[in-house]
């Protein structure tokens, strides 16, 4: 008898609904900082998270934050780097320290049998960093190169010229670096910021795995008895964007030796929460989200003009924009640019048929689906619902809320946020 799978009959479907997601477990440290876990012991392993709000925001000299998150982990009190990633491979553990616009944070993963050891890493990151000139200097020069190998890039160029143009240069989220001017740093410099930003820097901390009271323990113990500063500020992020800071609003910067250029298109959106979040984001996925979108059909499949391009809505704090990235061959620039405002006016003005609104949904629907699965996912978007001022909630109904968006709800948002000024910057 022949089983055969017969490829020509889809597999059934069905429709999506909604579903709750997890919720953390809020705990409070004897110092006050707030601990949300998301616990789920099928495996004895715990992610973590600790955000100490700041970042560049609270610069005292630009770049600081940055550098201080690339030495953070290169020395601490009677250990030095070698001996730090020795300590942490003795327990199969990981720490790594980044830095935000508006955030500084340390993640790491170990087995929850030693999550006492590891946490008492962190607690001497935290606490006893130690920063050697010659760690420094080495991480300045390591930080230098990246530095020169993306400036050779339009890609980066591009995106670099559309911050600045569309914050101002002086706007914490404008501004960046270039590598001589990380030459001029000093290690009292990253020091200085160590010591005013992040000893005694109030924090939260996200965890998921195998949590329970002992894990809390060893958080309180380590963590908790951290003193705080008191009287430690509030943020004050800067000003709502609603307006581009460039007067000039189509930018074109040539680079020589380049063949292709990257275009970096957008505008201002709005901050979170926001009643228009969610037919933003589906008119957004149709026209440039994902794979299936209008300018991926257009520009990529029809025109062959690249080999990809996206658009997005970037939340920061205080901030949002909308954004369409691209890369072209260098002739093709004009062509590429026209034929993005054609497909932003055809959405606001064509009729969009159900047929379209229904397949953007469903994707929607599904990746974020497909996208919580794993612990370190679930980790993530608490964190990210916790920053964006969004409730823990926010996606129990996350279904229900893209499905019911209708045709006319996406062109109302083309209408009103892509048919105003649009910065255009291209480099290459």
């Amino acid at each position: 008898m022949n089983h055969s799978l017969d490829r020509t009959i889809a597999p059934e479907s069905f429709q999506l609904v909604d579903f709750s997601l997890q919720k953390p477990e809020q705990y409070q440290l004897p110092n006050s900082c707030k601990v949300f876990a998301i616990k789920n012991n099928a495996q004895p392993i715990l992610h973590f998270s600790i955000v100490i709000k700041g970042g560049k925001l609270v610069e005292d000299v630009k770049g600081t934050a940055f550098l201080t998150s690339k030495m953070i982990g290169e020395g601490v009190k009677g250990m030095n780097s070698a001996q730090i990633h020795e300590y942490l491979d003795s327990y199969g553990a990981i720490i790594n320290v980044s830095n935000d616009l508006d955030s500084f944070t340390l993640t790491g993963h170990c087995l929850k049998r030693y999550f006492g050891e590891v946490i008492s890493m962190v607690n001497k990151y935290l606490k006893e960093s130690e920063f050697s000139e010659e760690e420094f200097r080495h991480i300045v020069q390591v930080v230098v190169q990246q530095k020169k190998l993306a400036e050779e890039k339009t890609s980066y160029l591009s995106t670099k010229k559309f911050r600045e143009s569309f914050y101002g240069e002086d706007h914490p989220f404008g501004s960046t670096l270039s590598a001589e001017q990380i030459l001029q740093f000093s290690i009292d410099d990253v020091q200085k910021y160590y010591n005013d930003q992040i000893i005694g820097a109030p924090f939260e901390i996200f965890i998921s795995g195998d949590f329970d009271d002992s894990c809390l323990k060893i958080l309180s113990d380590q963590l908790g008895k951290i003193e705080i500063k008191k009287g430690s500020a509030i943020l004050k992020y800067p000003k709502f964007v609603d307006k581009i800071n460039s007067n000039e609003l189509k930018i074109y910067d040539a680079k020589d030796g380049s063949v292709q250029s990257s275009i970096r298109i957008g505008c201002p959106t709005f901050t979170l929460p926001h009643n228009d979040l969610e037919a933003f984001s589906v008119m957004n996925e149709m026209l440039g989200g994902y794979f299936g979108s209008r300018l991926m059909k257009n520009i990529r499949e029809e025109k062959g003009l690249t080999y990809g391009i996206h658009s997005s809505f970037r939340n920061e704090q205080n901030q949002g924009y909308f954004l369409i990235a691209t890369d072209v061959k260098k002739e093709l620039r004009d062509v590429a640019t026209t034929e993005i405002y054609k497909e932003i006016e055809k959405l606001g003005k064509e009729p969009i048929s159900q047929e379209e609104l229904i397949t953007v949904q469903n994707y929607m629907s599904g990746n974020f689906i497909m996208s919580i699965n794993s612990n370190i996912s679930l980790l993530e978007v608490t964190k990210g619902l916790y920053k964006k001022g969004l409730n823990f909630d926010y996606y129990d109904t996350y279904v229900s809320r893209i499905q019911s968006v209708t045709t006319q709800q996406v062109q109302d948002m083309v209408k009103k946020y892509l048919l105003g000024d649009m910065l255009e910057v291209v480099v290459g």
